[in-house]
């Protein structure tokens, strides 16, 4: 983490998702719902994920009563697999350099398990870019609520408004979560039904660069 002083010589904050934004974790997210399909015998229901609901409400609406269980088996099956399979998208190194070059407050949000967040944080050496790390359980409510977002600007006395923050992801639940901050969303990869008219990148460099150039023009 940066020293006080330069924290509140920080004039602009850039808040990211985890899996599929700066980290490619699909490969991961679609075995672990595979898994737990399979272990309660039901892999004939649809298993595709859903990009707009938490992977754990997604659970919920398949076994209802059953989620207890299922959530033992799921984490049992993530401490054997968390880190496997799990690869920076391309560009996220440099564009995280540049970005902390400039003095920008850098944080993560993502609604995977704190612990397990954390640990594919450090595991990937990210550990300095960022002030706060948040993940579920680190607050009362889960993405979309503004509520983990604004816990990632604790370190920050910048004010929260959409001039000064932005937020990066790839889903409607990362959008929604934005807008209930009133912070900008800012959309990885491709562009999204209903939400045509937000800013899109489907490449860091891109991303960088408009910041960057956010950041002079200020």
């Amino acid at each position: 983490m940066r020293n006080n002083v330069e924290m509140k010589n920080s004039s602009l904050a850039v808040v990211f998702d985890w899996d599929n934004t700066l980290v490619d974790t699909q490969d991961n997210i679609s075995s672990d719902v595979k898994h737990n399909l399979d272990s309660m015998e039901c892999s004939n229901k649809a298993a595709d994920r859903n990009f707009h609901e938490l992977i754990r409400n997604y659970m919920i609406n398949l076994f209802d009563n059953q989620w207890e269980k299922v959530n033992q088996i799921r984490q049992r099956y993530l401490n054997n697999v968390l880190l496997q399979n799990i690869t920076l998208n391309q560009g996220v190194g440099e564009m995280l350099q540049k970005l902390k070059s400039h003095n920008i407050y850098l944080a993560i949000v993502s609604n995977k398990k704190n612990i397990n967040l954390r640990k594919e944080v450090a595991y990937l050496k990210l550990d300095s870019y960022f002030e706060r790390v948040v993940g579920s359980c680190d607050t009362a409510e889960d993405k979309p609520s503004a509520i983990p977002l604004l816990f990632a600007l604790k370190e920050s006395i910048l004010p929260i408004s959409r001039e000064n923050v932005f937020f990066v992801g790839d889903s409607i639940t990362d959008i929604l979560c934005a807008q209930n901050a009133n912070c900008s969303p800012i959309i990885y990869g491709q562009s999204i039904s209903g939400y045509e008219d937000l800013l899109c990148f489907q490449h860091f460099d891109k991303l960088t660069d408009f910041i960057i150039k956010y950041l002079k023009d200020r």
